[in-house]
């Protein structure tokens, strides 16, 4: 079948970029044929405005690398992650908002939702519908959420939004989320049945990944690598011990306008490191991958059910730190084989629940 995705537009977000091409390895290897709709919202003009005017303010304050806000969010796609995407990620022509017709004229049989953050509301509120496919509706094709997730534990849709996504989730084929805590908001607010399944990115190995990672990492002196997106001195204390006590240096990476690298490049950073420290949902999904030692922060603000879902049911609860006064807890070394088997259990449940829906 020819599949169309409809995900968190491709733009400055490592994880988000790279869980697209992850579905696409898999929906290929299950014998079909993915698209993603290369969508992306107009800014509204207050919203417009104020980061026009908030970016001004970060420039009087000498932070320079923000850039000017274009009209459309599209215009985020930089050439560093805008390569990756364009050779990788086989996608449609940019379109402005989600309609009809982009599914009849790329002739899809099928659309997933999914994954990452499709379903919270706060970064999709003025199109909220359309992830739940409301641009679809009324034409002849599957219908399935995978991995959907809603990023927070607590539902925060306004009473018209959740009746409108209720009806169009009733119409779904299948739908999976991607936390345990999904699986009630699911059920107490759509009323709808959904199981949890993996993020696409959790779906491959590590050998998958080797054939895009930048051979060419500096990995010559061991390191601590850093990917925090919200970095407080509190961190800093912490990411500082955690080196000093095992001979690392520190190596700080970013995300969003002030990423340095490419997908290749951080693949091979995370790949490469002697230890990980992140408050990033995919920061710590390829530290497992990569058996990386790890720890994952708090970050309440991004949300934490994204998180700890997944470490609970690796038994990696104990990874996660607050992020106020973070101190190393007093634990054992990671079982890897135990984790992997855990992991292969849920990689094929998830699977076998992509082939059988689609």
């Amino acid at each position: 079948m020819r599949i169309g995705i409809v995900t968190q537009p491709l733009e400055m977000n490592y994880g988000g970029i790279i869980q697209n091409w992850a579905l696409q390895q898999v929906l290929r290897g299950l014998g079909h044929e993915p698209i993603t709709i290369d969508a992306y919202q107009l800014y509204s003009t207050p919203h417009m405005l104020y980061n026009y005017i908030h970016t001004w303010y970060r420039h009087r304050r000498g932070k320079k690398w923000y850039n000017y806000p274009k009209r459309y969010r599209g215009a985020m796609r930089n050439e560093l992650m805008g390569r990756f995407i364009e050779e990788h990620i086989s996608k449609t022509r940019v379109i402005w908002h989600y309609k009809r017709s982009v599914v009849k004229n790329y002739r899809m049989d099928a659309l997933v939702v999914g994954s990452d953050q499709v379903w919270r509301v706060g970064y999709n509120e003025n199109h909220i519908e359309d992830m739940f496919l409301k641009f679809a509706a009324g034409l002849p094709l599957k219908r399935v959420a995978y991995a959907a997730s809603f990023g927070l534990d607590k539902w925060t849709y306004n009473e018209q939004q959740t009746a409108a996504c209720a009806t169009l989730a009733q119409q779904m084929d299948a739908i999976s989320v991607r936390e345990l805590s999904g699986v009630d908001l699911c059920r107490d607010y759509l009323g709808v049945k959904a199981c949890c399944t993996l993020d696409p990115t959790l779906l491959l190995e590590s050998g998958d990944y080797d054939k895009i990672i930048d051979d060419e990492w500096d990995c010559s002196t061991p390191y601590l690598a850093v990917y925090c997106l919200d970095i407080t001195k509190a961190k800093k204390d912490f990411f500082n011990r955690l080196a000093a006590e095992r001979n690392l240096s520190v190596r700080y990476f970013s995300a969003g306008w002030k990423a340095a690298l490419s997908i290749e490049q951080w693949l091979a950073m995370l790949k490469n490191a002697s230890m990980v420290v992140t408050d990033s949902f995919h920061g710590t999904a390829f530290s497992i991958i990569f058996n990386r030692e790890f720890y994952t922060l708090c970050n309440f603000k991004r949300g934490n059910a994204r998180i700890s879902g997944l470490l609970n049911e690796l038994g990696l609860g104990e990874r996660m730190v607050s992020d106020s006064e973070p101190v190393e807890p007093k634990g054992h070394e990671i079982d890897w084989a135990t984790v992997h088997s855990r992991l292969d259990v849920m990689r094929e449940e998830s699977k076998a629940f992509l082939s059988s829906s689609l």
